[in-house]
């Protein structure tokens, strides 16, 4: 039997210290391509999936319209966001050993291990 829970988001303060950012459609795109315009500088680990892009670092690329994540007790979520129930209650339900990407709208999880971005790996 499937159960489904209601998450309820809130503004999160303080607001979690930015480890990522992701972004999906055409703002995947532009994350993307600011991520490969500082590789020369910047040292980031990225994964993608269908249509959506997950950068992590410090000194992050910006993309306008991306979302920048922090950690709440081993998931990405948005640094100003904050879910109900809470994280810590909700990761059991979530897999293990993955990168999980909690957001208001999804839930994003990848099988693949974060990898050093690439520009040949990203699609440049």
């Amino acid at each position: 039997m499937t159960q489904s829970v209601e998450v309820v988001w809130r503004r999160r303060e303080p607001p979690l210290p930015v480890a990522g950012v992701v972004a999906g459609g055409s703002v995947a795109e532009l994350l993307r391509e600011a991520t490969i315009a500082r590789l020369a500088e910047r040292e980031y680990r990225a994964v993608s999936g269908e249509g959506w892009l997950v950068v992590l670092g410090e000194e992050l690329p910006w993309a306008d319209g991306a979302i920048y994540l922090g950690w709440d007790s081993g998931v990405l979520v948005p640094t100003t966001a904050e879910p109900t129930p809470p994280v810590a209650l909700l990761r059991g339900a979530l897999p293990d050993g993955q990168l999980v990407v909690l957001l208001p709208e999804q839930v994003l999880v990848s099988d693949a291990p974060v990898r050093p971005a690439d520009p040949a790996l990203l699609g440049a």
